[in-house]
């Protein structure tokens, strides 16, 4: 399984999949920066650095970004085999062809996580300043580092959708009108700020954003639709990585144009 992941790994040395990775983090490190412009209160008064409101601009802009980018890279990484005509030479090796949809899923995973970390690189570099100056806001980064690692997890959760839909269409083309409209559906959820909004589960990774910005969203306590978006999500991460693997198994494998 590890050969197999290397290998998955190798084939994106030479395609510009940095460049997606870097398509998705740059609006929220340009928000990040917006951030940090002076900003005066509805009195006139200057408002101060806040670092949770720094992590919140940049999670809920990740989120934002995150649908239709893990889904280009999940539709490009499938559909390949198809344009490039070496889906055949793939299935004809000696292993499962569990483990070879098992691997394209979990090469997705550290894209999605390098994706996170440079979208907050600026967070971290102007938060490690103030937290020198301010060494009271600890809190605050560990909670920001704790946002992102869910922010990852959680947007791993519809990779298999976007690999689904790759090997049915054998082309990135389904994959990525998929991504662009959970894209428009998540920028509005956002926009509503509504909590039953995560049960969609390509903002269930908005989830963790909002209780980071308690008192910046008006979020008091937990929110109540959590578990079942975490049974939604996991739902659809199962049933679809299910029928990936029953598809390449059964299903006659032919190239596509």
């Amino acid at each position: 399984m590890l050969s197999l992941l290397l290998t998955e790994w190798r084939k994106l040395k030479h395609t510009r999949m940095l460049w997606l990775v870097l398509i998705g983090a740059l609006p929220s490190n340009l928000i990040s920066l917006m951030e940090l412009l002076p900003k005066t209160a509805p009195d006139g008064t200057p408002v101060g650095f806040d670092l949770q409101s720094l992590f919140y601009r940049q999670g809920m802009m990740l989120v934002m970004m995150a649908p239709s980018i893990f889904t280009l890279m999940t539709g490009y990484i499938v559909a390949r085999e198809y344009q490039e005509r070496t889906i055949n030479q793939l299935f004809s090796y000696p292993v499962p062809r569990w483990q070879i949809v098992a691997a394209k899923l979990l090469v997705v995973l550290p894209l999605i996580f390098l994706t996170v970390l440079i979208s907050c690189v600026f967070v971290f570099l102007f938060g490690s300043v103030h937290l020198f100056r301010h060494p009271g806001q600890a809190e605050a980064v560990w909670l920001g580092i704790r946002m992102n690692l869910f922010i990852g997890l959680l947007s791993f959760g519809t990779v298999p959708v976007a690999a689904a839909l790759s090997f049915v269409g054998k082309s990135i083309i389904p994959a990525a009108v998929v991504g662009g409209m959970a894209t428009i559906v998540t920028v509005i959820g956002e926009i509503g700020h509504g909590r039953g909004g995560i049960l969609f589960p390509w903002l269930t990774p908005y989830w963790p954003v909002r209780h980071l910005a308690e008192g910046i969203a008006n979020n008091v306590g937990p929110n109540p639709y959590g578990p079942a978006a975490l049974g939604i999500l996991l739902s659809v991460f199962v049933v679809s990585s299910a029928f990936c693997i029953v598809y390449t198994t059964k299903a006659d494998v032919h190239s596509g144009s």
